[in-house]
C-alpha cells in the first residue's frame, strides 16, 4: 500500500456516512466521554451494573423511566439514543475504537497512543516542520511494518 492509498483510506473513514450505531454503542461512548466508570454511571441513574451491561450488549432495552434518566444524565434525547440510524459524531480516537477489529487490550493501547499523538500535534511547543517530520516518520513506520507482514 502506498502513501496515497493510505491517505485515501483515512479520508474514507473520516467521512463515512450511514453508520449504524446501536443504543449500547452510543451509551458506551457517551459514558466514556463523561469519564465515568460503567458502575458509577449505573449507580447515578439508579440501576445495577448488570442492568447497564444488558443495555450495552443489546440483550435488553431500558424501560421508559430508566431511559429518561439515562438520557437526562447523558444530555441526549430518548429518540436519538434509541434510533439506530442516528449516530454520534466521533472524534478520531472514538472512531478508531468503534471501527476496530482487534482485541480490546491492543485497541486501548493504540487509542492511548492516538490521544498522545493528538496532544503532540495540537501543541504549540513543536514547530509545524517538526510535526510534519513526525508524521512522515510514523507513516514510514507503518509502511515498513506492512511490508514485513506480507
Amino acid at each position: 500500500m502506498n502513501r496515497n492509498a493510505f491517505v485515501h483510506i483515512l479520508s474514507q473513514n473520516a467521512d463515512k456516512k450511514g453508520i449504524v450505531m446501536l443504543l449500547g454503542e452510543k451509551l458506551e461512548i457517551l459514558i466514556e466521554r463523561r469519564n465515568m466508570s460503567k458502575t458509577e454511571f449505573a449507580e447515578s441513574v439508579g440501576i445495577t451494573y448488570r442492568g447497564l451491561a444488558n443495555y450495552l450488549n443489546g440483550s435488553r432495552r431500558p424501560k421508559k423511566e430508566v431511559l429518561d434518566k439515562i438520557c437526562e444524565k447523558l444530555g441526549v434525547s430518548p429518540e436519538f439514543i434509541t434510533d439506530d440510524s442516528k449516530s454520534l459524531i466521533l472524534d478520531s480516537k472514538e472512531r478508531f475504537v468503534f471501527n476496530s477489529k482487534s482485541d480490546s487490550t491492543s485497541i486501548r493501547e493504540a487509542a492511548d497512543y492516538l490521544e498522545k499523538g493528538k496532544q503532540i500535534f495540537e501543541s504549540s511547543s513543536i514547530s509545524s516542520e517538526d510535526k510534519q517530520a513526525l508524521f512522515a516518520c510514523l507513516t514510514e513506520l507503518y509502511f515498513n511494518a506492512a511490508k514485513s507482514m506480507n
